[in-house]
C-alpha cells in the first residue's frame, strides 16, 4: 500500500511540475530560456525567468550546440519579428526579374561560401575581433568596451546620423547561384541594386527607432578617382547645415577575389536566413596619414557598435579592420566605414544585414541616451 501511494505521489509530483512549467512558458516573456532550462535540467518553476537567465549566461549557445532550439534565433538570444526575416518586396521584384537573365549567362568562376572569423585578426576579447594593420598602434578591447562612445548629445529631434556612399556604384549579385559571369557586372547606377538600397535599409530601421537620419544618395564613382574627395564635400555641406550630426557611416561592399578567379562570399546565418557579413573599418593617424585627431574616438565607437552586433547576432560581423586610413573618418568623432558584404553576396544577402546593424546601432544609442 505505502509503495502504491509513494508511486502515486511520484506521478502527481510529475505532472504538478509539467504544469507548472507549461503556466510559466504562457506568461513568460522569454519562452527560448525556459525551454532551454527545462531542456538543460536547470530551470526551477520557483524562479523567475530575470533570476535564471541571470544564472545562466554560462549557457550562451551558438547553432552547433545540443540544445540549440530550431525556430527560436542563432544563438537562441535574438527575439526577432517574423517580418524582419521576410524578403522586401522590391528586393523580390529585382530577384524574378534576374532569372531569365541569368538564363542567359555563361559561368565564369566559382562563388565560395564562407563564415570568416577570428583566424583572420590578431586582437579577440570576447565578441570583439580585431585585425590591427597599424605598425605602431595597439588595441585594448577591454579597455575600450569600458569608455563610453564620444556621441554627445544623442537626440532624435534633430538628424544626428548621415548615411552615404563613396562608391555608390557598388552592387551584387542578384540571385544566389554558387558562380559568377562576366556577362553580368554588379556596378550600376540603378541606386536600387548598389549600397544605396543597403543604406537605405540601416535608415529606415534607425527612423523607426525614432532616431533621424540623412541618407545622402549622390554617386560620387561615376569615375572612380577623385571619389572621396567629392563626397567628403558634400559631408562637410551636411554636417554644417545640421551641426546635430555626431555619426557619419560610409556604407560600401568589399570584393574579394582569389588568385584562382574564384570569389570569396562571406555569410553568417541569422534566425535561418543567409546575411552577409560585415566589416566595419577604423583608421588611426599613422604614417602618411595626419590630420586625424579623432581616430581614437572612432575606434572606440567601432569596437561598441562591433561588440552590439555580435550580442544581438553572433557571426554577423568580420574581424574589425583597423588600418593606416583616413577615408573621410576624420569629420566627426562618430565616423565608420562599412564594408556591406562583398560583390558575391546577393542584394537580399545585403540588405537583409542592413537592417541588422540599423537595429543593432539603434539599440547601442538607446542604451546611451
Amino acid at each position: 500500500m505505502n509503495n502504491k501511494k509513494t508511486g502515486l505521489e511520484g506521478f502527481l509530483s510529475v505532472l504538478v511540475s509539467f504544469f507548472l512549467v507549461g503556466v510559466t512558458l504562457v506568461f513568460s516573456s522569454d519562452i527560448v530560456s525556459v525551454l532551454r532550462g527545462v531542456t538543460l535540467g536547470t530551470f526551477s518553476v520557483m524562479t523567475s525567468v530575470a533570476e535564471f537567465k541571470a544564472e545562466n549566461e554560462k549557457y550562451n549557445l551558438s547553432k552547433n550546440d545540443d540544445y540549440n532550439l530550431t525556430g527560436f534565433g542563432n544563438g537562441l538570444e535574438t527575439e526577432t519579428n517574423a517580418t524582419d526575416t521576410e524578403t522586401p518586396e522590391d528586393i523580390e521584384k529585382i530577384m524574378n526579374e534576374a532569372v531569365s537573365a541569368y538564363a542567359s549567362f555563361t559561368k565564369t568562376g566559382d562563388i565560395d561560401e564562407t563564415q570568416l572569423g577570428a583566424s583572420s585578426s590578431n586582437t579577440v576579447y570576447k565578441n570583439v575581433v580585431v585585425n590591427n594593420k597599424t605598425e605602431t598602434k595597439s588595441v585594448n578591447i577591454k579597455k575600450e568596451l569600458s569608455k563610453k562612445p564620444s556621441f554627445g548629445e544623442i537626440t532624435k529631434d534633430e538628424p544626428y546620423i548621415l548615411i552615404y556612399h563613396t562608391h555608390t556604384t557598388e552592387g551584387y549579385e542578384l540571385l544566389d547561384k554558387g558562380w559568377y559571369s562576366s556577362d553580368y557586372d554588379s556596378r550600376t547606377k540603378d541606386v536600387n541594386k548598389t549600397v544605396v538600397r543597403v543604406g537605405e535599409e540601416i535608415a529606415e530601421r534607425l527612423e523607426k527607432s525614432g532616431f533621424k537620419v540623412i541618407h545622402d544618395k549622390t554617386i560620387y564613382d561615376a569615375s572612380y578617382n577623385g571619389a572621396y574627395g567629392r563626397s567628403l564635400k558634400t559631408v562637410e555641406k551636411f554636417l554644417k547645415e545640421n551641426p546635430s550630426i555626431v555619426i557619419t557611416l560610409d556604407v560600401h561592399r568589399d570584393a574579394i577575389h582569389y588568385d584562382s578567379g574564384t570569389r570569396c562570399k562571406p555569410t553568417a546565418e541569422i534566425n535561418g536566413k543567409k546575411a552577409a557579413q560585415v566589416m566595419i573599418i577604423s583608421g588611426a593617424e599613422e604614417g602618411e596619414i595626419t590630420d586625424y585627431p579623432d581616430w581614437k574616438q572612432n575606434l572606440t565607437f567601432a569596437i561598441a557598435l562591433q561588440n552590439k552586433v555580435e550580442e544581438n547576432y553572433k557571426g554577423l560581423m568580420r574581424p574589425l579592420f583597423f588600418c593606416q586610413r583616413k577615408y573621410n573618418m576624420h569629420v566627426t568623432p562618430c565616423s565608420l566605414l562599412l564594408e556591406m558584404g562583398t560583390d558575391a553576396n546577393t542584394l537580399e544577402e545585403a540588405v537583409y544585414s542592413g537592417r541588422l546593424i540599423g537595429d543593432s546601432l539603434a539599440e547601442l544609442l538607446e542604451e546611451n541616451m
